[in-house]
């Protein structure tokens, strides 16, 4: 059981480089780093078609669900088809230790906005 403890908290720390990419890559001027903008894109482009592969091969549904989160709950005793496997997100869970509470319909929104916003960069400004 300590080991299912430790890698699930293993899981919630590896989800970090990923989210501060995702995010602070917005931060990051073109002036010094050129290649951002193409990065940034496949980047998220990827990271997104996972998402829904995943969603849509494990839960039949048409969602981002990451597959990272699914493993870490999965480590935390939670069946694989649990609503706490597929309406969990690591990003509301980090938020929410430092009291910033917002749902997991949010933080898709979220997800889907930034990549919006990388795709118009993608395509306008590289």
């Amino acid at each position: 059981m300590i080991i299912k403890k430790i890698s699930a908290e293993i899981i919630f720390w590896l989800h970090q480089p990923i989210i501060i990419l995702w995010f602070g890559l917005f931060l990051v001027p073109k002036s010094i780093w050129p290649g951002r903008i193409t990065f940034h894109f496949w980047f998220i482009f990827s990271i997104m078609v996972i998402q829904l592969i995943w969603s849509l091969l494990v839960f039949r549904k048409f969602d981002i669900i990451c597959p990272l989160t699914t493993l870490m709950q999965w480590l935390r005793g939670y069946p694989l088809k649990s609503k706490q496997n597929y309406d969990h997100s690591f990003i509301a869970e980090t938020l929410d230790k430092f009291r910033i509470k917002i749902h997991y319909k949010g933080v898709n929104i979220a997800l889907i906005v930034t990549l919006i916003l990388v795709v118009v960069q993608y395509l306008w400004f590289r």
